[in-house]
């Protein structure tokens, strides 16, 4: 089975988040309940902030600050059983907070992408943080492996 394309939901904007659609660098303000396909790049002013659902069971939280696209989603469901969850995002500055359902870590594949590397989860809370071109990872609940790429993380 084939995991579907699925587009992103925002669920929450305060203050300043533009959105720009893929291969475009024109921002626009982002809404609620607005979809973003993969490729859509997100931006939030030092008052923004926006809670995206990427897929079903998994959301994140945008901090004031922040440019985040999205690369990859994707979600397969196999009668009631979740067969794939996939959220591949790229952070270059700001804060990205991410609730993983902790019930199908197996099938899971989430990862946050910055200029140093990436931070990837099968079912936690933890939250990756750019500031002045390095990366944080924090983990609030579970577990989350980070990855440098020709830079130390």
């Amino acid at each position: 089975m084939q995991a579907a394309t699925v587009k992103a939901l925002v669920k929450s904007v305060s203050g300043t988040v533009e959105f720009a659609p893929p291969g475009s660098t024109s921002f626009s303000p982002l809404k609620k309940d607005q979809e973003l396909v993969i490729g859509t790049t997100i931006r939030t002013g030092d008052d923004g902030k926006a809670v995206i659902r990427t897929t079903p069971g998994t959301a994140i939280e945008v901090g004031n600050g922040s440019n985040l696209k999205i690369n990859e989603l994707a979600f397969s469901k196999s009668g009631s059983t979740v067969t794939e969850q996939k959220a591949h995002l790229e952070l270059t500055s700001g804060v990205v907070s991410a609730l993983i359902d902790h019930n199908t870590p197996k099938v899971t594949d989430f990862s946050i992408q910055t200029p140093q590397g990436a931070a990837a989860a099968r079912g936690t809370f933890y939250a990756v943080y750019v500031i002045n071109g390095k990366t944080y990872v924090g983990v609030k609940d579970g577990k989350v492996g980070a990855a440098a790429s020709g830079g130390g993380i």
